[in-house]
């Protein structure tokens, strides 16, 4: 059992995003877990990555085979997800909680903006709907208070049901069913009648996924040179609105018995862009400060304003904190992240010394992951969490990693 699970409930909504050392607490790892290089494989290792990125992907090699299980929409009545809420019809489909205090507004938010410049514009009819991923909790009656902030129209279902049902649906639809803060911020474009799906990033511009979504009956596009797009502007201030508002109610933890030292984080080899060998633990956390969080290279939404927003930090931190803070960022796609592509990916961000960007074997990559809670399947499932921590107290912190440098020193000062 992971340690915060034993938090309170309303601590853990309090911190939205940033749980509470959620990932450093996981004592046993589930069936699912990879396994490291140094222990005996008694479960596969998680499957490649594929190309899909977090922007938008083209969707010929994406079929969802939905669940027709039965569900409760947000008025209390009983549909059938396959057959009432998607069959026949051109929607988007993204993933919430109405306690979520970090990306859910945000993403409601740009489902409103889209359905308003599908109306500007006299497109095509879209069902909008929004699945709970706490539906223990989302009542029909909290989706419904949680649409009226957005003006959900009739175009609009909120849905939840039995945790059996709502797990079927986010298998479907690739959505981890753990701690619903940690879900990511992905939406589902689909056109049932082809069965034609995009995944993409939820916090792009609802421009962009209004054109792409009225497209999915028409041929496939060919990807873009440039790779997936950036994250809109508006959608990055929301984020660090949110990520400021949740650092400000985190507080510190002490580690629990059990969850500190080699024993625990592990000391499998990894590398990083100028060591071709450290331990993980010995190298980088013991008896030190430390800013941890997950990325990678190729990202192209929120990694490289968080590592840009990190060299903000680290500045801040030779200024004003005497003890060293060493910052590392471990990849979550180790089979392009080499060193040399860490190397200039450091180079481009301004990372100054004491900045360490973490691959190795994929096996010993990802254990180090699952043991911070950081561990996903795929590289753009990667939240924006950030962990700071003091080795030799015990005491760490959980924020957004997009939270304002001044809030991430300070936060840094409290577990000094």
């Amino acid at each position: 059992m992971t340690r915060f699970r034993h938090l309170t409930r309303a601590l853990r909504l309090a911190l939205g995003s940033a749980l509470l050392l959620g990932g450093v607490a996981a004592l046993a790892a589930p069936p699912s877990s990879p396994t490291p290089a140094t222990t005996p494989a008694t479960t596969p290792a998680p499957k490649p990555a594929t190309a899909l990125q977090a922007g938008i992907a083209d969707s010929d090699g994406l079929r969802v085979r939905l669940p027709d299980v039965e569900v409760l929409d947000q008025d209390g009545r009983k549909r059938r997800f396959a057959r009432d809420l998607v069959a026949g019809k051109r929607v988007a489909i993204n993933f919430i909680f109405t306690s979520c205090t970090t990306i859910c507004s945000p993403l409601s938010a740009t489902f409103k903006a889209m359905d308003e410049e599908l109306r500007r514009r006299a497109g095509p009819d879209v069902h909008f709907i929004s699945v709970s991923v706490d539906p223990l909790t989302d009542t029909p009656e909290e989706l419904r208070k949680f649409g009226r902030k957005f003006e959900a129209g009739a175009n609009w279902t909120f849905v939840t049901g039995t945790r059996t049902s709502i797990d079927a649906i986010l298998k479907a639809f690739d959505v981890g069913s753990g701690s619903p803060e940690d879900h990511s911020p992905m939406v589902w474009l689909g056109h049932e009648p082809s069965q034609r799906w995009v995944r993409t990033y939820g916090l792009a511009s609802p421009k962009l996924l209004v054109d792409r979504l009225a497209s999915l009956d028409k041929p496939a596009p060919k990807a873009a040179a440039g790779g997936a797009p950036e994250p809109d502007a508006a959608a990055l201030a929301q984020m660090r609105q949110m990520a400021s508002q949740a650092a400000g109610r985190a507080g510190v933890q002490q580690a629990a018995p059990g969850t500190r030292g080699a024993e625990y984080f592990t000391n499998l080899p990894l590398v990083t862009q100028d060591r071709p060998k450290v331990r993980f633990y010995d190298d980088l956390i013991r008896d030190r400060v430390v800013l941890i969080t997950s990325f990678y290279a190729s990202c192209k939404d929120v990694c490289s304003p968080v590592t840009h927003n990190l060299a903000k930090v680290q500045e801040l931190l030779a200024e004003d904190i005497k003890t060293p803070v060493r910052l590392v960022s471990i990849t979550t796609d180790t089979g392009f992240d080499t060193p040399e592509v860490l190397r200039e990916y450091a180079q481009r961000h301004n990372a100054r010394p004491g900045w360490s960007f973490v691959t190795g074997k994929k096996e010993n990559v990802d254990w180090v992951l699952h043991k911070l809670g950081l561990y996903n399947e795929k590289p753009e499932q990667h939240t924006a969490i950030l962990w700071v921590g003091n080795d030799r107290t015990g005491a760490w912190l959980k924020l957004h990693a997009l939270a304002p440098p001044e809030t991430i020193v300070a936060a840094v000062r409290k577990v000094l």
